[in-house]
């Protein structure tokens, strides 16, 4: 361990939490003004040479970044589980359903050997 992670491991758990937002606010801060940056220079560069458009300062290149993720997307991540439920052994094989009862009757009974052996020739 160096000494920055022992001094903020000796930190109060108040003031952990602190200096975590703290430093992601700046994060945060400093990744906007570059990546602003880069959006204002990839246009000056590109897009008057292609299509004879004008140049923009940096808070057009910030809106133009906006209003594209408004327009073609999302802020947040791309989860498949949309619906926010999680799920879990139960909900996937419920023991009320006859059906599944069966199965679970053929797994103790066949499936564990069969996926075994499936296994062992696999590898």
């Amino acid at each position: 361990m160096n000494r920055l992670d022992i001094f903020f491991r000796n930190l109060p758990k108040w003031a952990q939490i602190l200096l975590m937002a703290l430093l992601a606010v700046v994060g945060v801060t400093v990744f906007g003004f570059i990546f602003g940056y880069i959006i204002m220079w990839l246009w000056n560069k590109l897009m008057p040479e292609i299509f004879g458009l004008t140049t923009i300062n940096y808070w057009q290149g910030i809106g133009l970044f906006i209003l594209a993720r408004i327009l073609l997307g999302s802020f947040g991540s791309d989860n498949s589980n949309k619906s926010g439920k999680v799920v879990t052994k139960k909900s996937v094989r419920p023991t009320a359903d006859p059906d599944w009862e069966r199965y679970n009757a053929w797994w103790e009974k066949e499936g564990k050997t069969a996926f075994e052996h499936y296994n062992t020739e696999i590898e």
